[in-house]
């Protein structure tokens, strides 16, 4: 039976578990964080009195990037199933955001006002709008913001955001999905597209009234399904595309037909359009052509026939373009066109009038050197802005393939811009950082040991050479110039110290880019971009990273795929230098290192199930078929966990072989955790408080799999856990938790698993944690005496290694808490002898990072009161059990003043001292500290009196030396006596 423990105990019990918090002159000193935007897909210029700002949306956040530094002047992220699709500028109102957000299992409209200082002046939800899940399309005045999703149309009140009214198409009109609003005198007209035909609906600006006619069709050309409707800014005239792409529609708002021009008459020999972009021109369309290119297409005033206005042919082989317009002097547009090709970023600019008459381009401009992101593929937005002299000036804000942010102005502007970039780069922001799927940490090389320095033998006196070094090095800094000084602390940087803190993040994103960051700083300091592996493929997906050999040798291995071909990169995880590359047709299908492999051997399997290694080399190969039977690897579907082991193939080789399947629940999304094979394991045992021991279930191939389970039929949702031997797939534990869902974070540790979801209670949803530890009943003796009398264990004989067919299920011992906020991801701290106690840190939604010792996670608290705690339990550390873990206590939250938006997972490495592990979450944002869970017992405290010490060691010498000459002066005329 339960006890319920005091509140007032449980809070002195978790106060006494919590970890030291900073002081305030070491935030910062130990740990960084750095904010990201995302990858950009909308961007506005804007200036607010003398700041001006980029306004830029990715898919989690908005955010006002200063011009002149690339600094965030101001940000704010969407919450969890939110996503920014477009941005408008409305003048010196701000910055409307539409979007869509996902609630109750459907996609809703979003629409946001946002001030030129980042203040959210209102947000409104609309109606969902269906499967395609769309962002809403907007119109504005004066008075009121017109939002269109899927069969409706919403005014808001301009300034605060209070909905006017509303109109929903009527039931024999379902079908119709607004894609246009042309508000025009009293009247907004909501253009949509109905059984493939241009239809309108005009509704009354200041009701919403619909006229008498309803829904009507207009005269014309069926419409390109998912094509848009893009209205010139004038109101006056809206344009699209027809079915088969051949002619381009154009309907005169208030009339009842559309003409339909053919592209063919238009276009020059052999163009094909291939898509309308929605960019509006003044009197005008923007079309992208087959094969690459672009069309400027004039409409023309009155009866005159359109015409082309603008071509722009494809970029040369190798190279990339970018065609960006924004509104500009007396209702015209400033075009402009990006090339990056030869090495070299270019601008070009026309001034599109009113009437889209044809303009002449500019002479090409330099705007610095262009990489391989700029040329596997590049977006672009221009911001005109107006000279002293009266000419129109340019800001091209881009974004690389790889997700990097850049200013560029003209060279000859760099310098009035206030920029140091080099030939009219401002600044980059690289915000593929935002996006990292993966990370391992690897200490810097140090300088005596990883440097190749001839090995001394050591003396005594050892420290003496080291001071005399010191003395000298300090007297060498002084006489060094500024920019001396400068390389030099570059060079340090590189450099590891004799702790491991100094260690080198090496991060892959799914923006095919590799990063590598400094643990101490967060500085980059190297980054890859991986492009795609073949002409016109898509962006590789990258698996990894794989760390193969230590110290200065070591190296990364990245797996880069793409569905039809994949490619293994081998760079230097301290300069990013490509060390090697192999590229292959097929696909893979799994991608790992062989477990215990000296040489960080890596096993590639493709969708054949064949199997190689990486290095393809005959030592691989050999080490591989030494493995063969002990070698096993697993896939997970949506549908099954399926495991496999290796097999020589008939005709040689290595082929994978199905062994065991386990299906996963209908309607599941699924998330796995492993026990990482690097992690150290200081015991076997738990002692009680007894003095008796408890053996830990350790299986390094154990796997969590959790999945969050929505029954169709109306069943209630709900929460199921298995927990799986790789090897043989036999199910060691599971667990189901009825009328739960998500979100859902795991975490496995040695010989425990902890997992959040959040469960429907009394008082409304609750975020649970459950923890479990695995333990197994043994035959080792565990008394002193016997175990001197049995001896030591042989590891190679079989009965003393762990068998996945024989081994008992373990005994699982669990308990759940009520935590009290969403989790998002939780990590586990690591030391190099797995001896400091752990800390479990959890990464709340909310973006605090929370570091808990692992006791409160016990599932063996007692369910007592404190004061009838027996001894042997207070001797062991137990804390008795409450449902809560309560509120979060100020002096865990590890994160301190920063907040990781996002955030998706936290990894963590060891370090030389064993009190001491790195701590590394990844998401949105990125943040790195140190954590010391039993607080740094193998080093000085920074506050500890060297000094003093110094003084005390020499008082002891200086007494020792005197006391000695004065007992042998003494015992001397002892002896004369």
């Amino acid at each position: 039976r339960a006890v319920k423990a005091p509140m007032s105990g449980v809070a002195f019990a978790l106060l006494a578990l919590a970890p030291p918090a900073l002081f305030e002159d070491q935030a910062g000193k130990f740990d960084w964080a750095r904010e990201n935007v995302g990858s950009v897909g909308a961007a506005v210029f804007r200036s607010v009195g003398s700041q001006r700002l980029a306004v830029v949306a990715s898919e989690a956040a908005v955010a006002g990037i200063d011009l002149r530094t690339g600094g965030t002047a101001w940000r704010r992220v969407l919450p969890e199933g939110e996503s920014v699709g477009g941005l408008l500028a409305l003048g010196s109102s701000g910055v409307l955001s539409t979007g869509v957000a996902h609630r109750d299992g459907r996609a809703h409209g979003s629409v946001r006002l946002f001030s030129d200082s980042g203040a959210l002046l209102w947000d409104a939800v609309l109606d969902a709008v269906g499967d395609a899940a769309a962002p809403p399309v907007t119109a504005a005045t004066d008075v009121a913001i017109y939002a269109a999703s899927a069969t409706s149309v919403l005014a808001l009140h301009a300034a605060t955001g209070k909905e006017l009214w509303r109109w929903t198409a009527p039931a024999d009109k379902a079908g119709l999905r607004v894609a246009a609003l042309v508000p025009q005198g009293g009247e907004v007209r909501a253009y949509g597209v109905l059984d493939g035909r241009l239809a309108v609906a005009t509704l009354g600006a200041s009701d919403g009234a619909p006229a008498s006619k309803g829904v009507e069709l207009i005269k014309g050309e069926a419409l390109l399904g998912g094509a848009p409707l893009v209205a010139v800014p004038d109101g006056s005239r809206l344009v699209s595309l027809s079915a088969d792409k051949a002619k381009l529609v154009v309907h005169a708002v208030g009339s009842g037909k559309a003409e339909a021009h053919p592209l063919a008459a238009l276009l020059p020999a052999g163009a094909a359009a291939e898509a309308l972009s929605p960019t509006p021109l003044p009197g005008g369309a923007l079309l992208s052509l087959a094969g690459g290119g672009s069309a400027v297409i004039a409409l023309g005033k009155g009866s005159a026939p359109a015409r082309l206005a603008k071509h722009v042919a494809p970029a040369a082989a190798g190279g990339a373009q970018a065609l960006a317009a924004a509104e500009w002097k007396e209702g015209g547009a400033l075009l402009a066109l990006a090339r990056a090709e030869a090495g070299a970023l270019t601008l070009q600019t026309c001034e599109l009038a009113a009437d889209g008459a044809a303009c002449e381009w500019s002479a090409a401009e330099p705007l610095g050197e262009a990489d391989g992101e700029l040329g596997a593929g590049f977006a672009a937005w221009v911001g005109p802005y107006a000279r002293k002299d009266g000419s129109t000036g340019a800001r091209l804000l881009v974004r690389s393939a790889g997700d990097a942010l850049a200013l560029h102005v003209r060279a000859a502007a760099a310098a009035a811009e206030g920029g140091k970039g080099e030939g009219g780069r401002l600044w980059v922001r690289e915000e593929a950082l935002a996006s990292v799927s993966g990370a391992e940490l690897l200490p810097l090389p140090a300088i005596a040991i990883d440097r190749g320095a001839a090995e001394q033998r050591p003396f005594f006196g050892f420290a003496l050479p080291a001071v005399a070094d010191g003395i000298k090095s300090r007297l060498e800094a002084l006489q060094r110039s500024a920019a001396e000084a400068e390389a030099e602390a570059k060079r340090l940087l590189l450099l590891g110290d004799a702790y491991g803190s100094r260690q080198v993040v090496v991060a892959a994103t799914a923006a095919s880019k590799l990063f590598g960051l400094h643990s101490s700083t967060g500085a980059v300091l190297w980054s890859r971009h991986v492009p795609p592996l073949a002409p016109g493929a898509p962006p590789p997906l990258l698996r990894g990273p794989f760390v193969s050999g230590s110290g200065a040798t070591a190296l990364v291995h990245v797996v880069a795929t793409d569905g039809g071909r994949w490619a293994v990169l081998t760079v230097g995880p301290f300069d990013g230098s490509l060390v090697g590359e192999r590229r292959e047709e097929g696909e893979l299908v799994h991608a790992a290192q062989l477990p215990g492999s000296a040489a960080g051997t890596l096993l590639l399997v493709d969708a054949s199930l064949g199997a190689t290694t990486h290095p393809a080399t005959p030592a691989a190969g050999a080490e591989l078929a030494s493995r063969l039977s002990t070698t096993f690897f697993h896939l997970v579907s949506p549908s099954q966990v399926q495991g496999f082991g290796l097999v020589a193939a008939a005709g040689g080789g290595v082929r994978a072989s199905a062994r065991w399947s386990v299906a996963l629940p209908p309607a599941a999304s699924s998330r796995t955790a492993y026990f990482s094979h690097r992690a150290a394991v200081h015991s076997a045992v738990r002692t009680k408080g007894d003095r008796s021991v408890l053996h830990k279930y350790i299986n390094r191939n154990v796997l969590a799999v959790g999945s969050e389970v929505k029954p169709a039929g109306g069943e209630a949702p709900y929460v199921q856990l298995l927990l799986l031997d790789s090897v043989s797939g036999r199910r060691l534990h599971s667990a189901r938790h009825s009328n739960c869902a998500g979100p859902l974070s795991l975490l496995l540790g040695e010989n425990t698993l902890l997992y959040s979801y959040r469960a429907e209670g009394r008082d409304g949803p609750q975020t649970t944690l459950t923890a479990a530890e695995l333990y197994v009943n043994s035959s080792v003796a565990s008394g002193v005496l016997s175990l001197l009398a049995m001896g030591p264990l042989d590891p190679s004989l079989r009965k003393n290694q762990f068998d996945a067919f024989a081994a008992p299920p373990p005994l699982v011992l669990s308990q759940s808490y009520a935590f009290p906020t969403s989790i998002a991801a939780m990590g586990l701290t690591l030391t190099q002898k797995g001896i400091t106690p752990k800390q479990v840190v959890v990464a709340t939604s909310a973006g605090e990072l929370v570091a808990y010792d692992t006791r409160l996670f016990d599932p063996r608290r007692p369910f007592v009161h404190p004061q009838k705690m027996s001894a042997a339990d207070k001797e062991e550390g137990l804390v008795p059990y409450s449902p809560s873990l309560g509120g979060i206590n100020a002096l865990q939250v590890v994160s301190h003043r920063h907040t990781v938006a996002r955030p998706r997972a936290i990894v963590a490495a060891p370090t030389v001292l064993e009190s001491t592990s790195l701590v590394f979450s990844y998401g949105l944002d990125l943040f790195l500290t140190r954590a010391a869970p039993a607080r740094t017992f193998d080093q000085l405290n920074e506050d500890f009196n060297k000094l003093g010490l110094l003084g005390a060691c020499l008082g002891m010498l200086v007494a020792t030396v005197a006391t000695s000459m004065y007992s042998a002066r003494r015992d001397l005329n002892a002896a004369w006596a």
